[in-house]
């Protein structure tokens, strides 16, 4: 049995890691210039990476703040180096009609360094930018699962809500058509106790007839 679950195992672990995204090195528009980058497609919608990327910096100390649609952490020890770099985050939708798939771009300068400014490419920090984003993939996929996780949550109170509404319904409807049921019983009572008044009425009006004088 070991020597069909153990095959088994090894090609779902192989199939996993080969089919977590992995960051490509490219080039992209930054401020009308082109610039190295590196690039990853995620299978997350746009909110969420943005929200775990901010998450996974701010675990590492570096607060995010926004300029001309990148989000920039300034300072950070790429590749352990000691003065610092400014890292440049551009996150999109791969397609504008898809919704559920991310690509997020990061371009990297050296501290303070004006990019766009730049009279060559520098491509000396774009493998450590490739890997910084390829060791962010566990922490989104971590991020997702919580946002999703979160999301299913409210969906089972909702449908517990309803599903709780509903039995508060049904007893409620049960005690109206108790309480139906008991009036139509008094009313057959009462239709019987009442048909016999009609007879003993009628007796009445028919030993009155009689006396008239023919």
């Amino acid at each position: 049995m070991k020597r069909i679950i153990l095959p088994f195992l090894a090609v779902l672990l192989s199939f996993t890691l080969h089919a977590q995204p992995k960051a490509q090195e490219g080039t992209s528009d930054f401020q009308k210039t082109t610039q190295p980058t590196a690039i990853i497609d995620l299978p997350y919608p746009q909110a969420v990476v943005e929200k775990a990327l901010d998450d996974y910096m701010a675990k590492k100390g570096y607060k995010g703040s926004d300029s001309k649609g990148y989000r920039v952490y300034r300072g950070y020890k790429l590749n352990n180096n000691e003065s610092g770099n400014d890292l440049y985050y551009k996150i999109d939708r791969k397609d504008r009609r898809d919704k559920d798939n991310t690509t997020v771009y990061l371009v990297v300068g050296k501290n303070g360094e004006d990019i766009k400014a730049r009279t060559g490419a520098d491509n000396s920090s774009i493998s450590g930018a490739a890997e910084l984003l390829n060791d962010m993939v566990g922490s989104i996929d971590a991020y997702n699962l919580e946002v999703q996780i979160t999301a299913q949550d409210d969906v089972m109170k909702k449908t517990q809500k309803k599903y709780d509404g509903l039995v508060e319904d049904q007893k409620d409807y049960e005690k109206k058509i108790k309480n139906l049921q008991d009036k139509l019983e008094q009313n057959k009572k009462d239709q019987d106790k009442q048909q016999l008044e009609v007879k003993k009425q009628s007796d009445i009006m028919d030993a009155l007839k009689g006396k008239r004088k023919i």
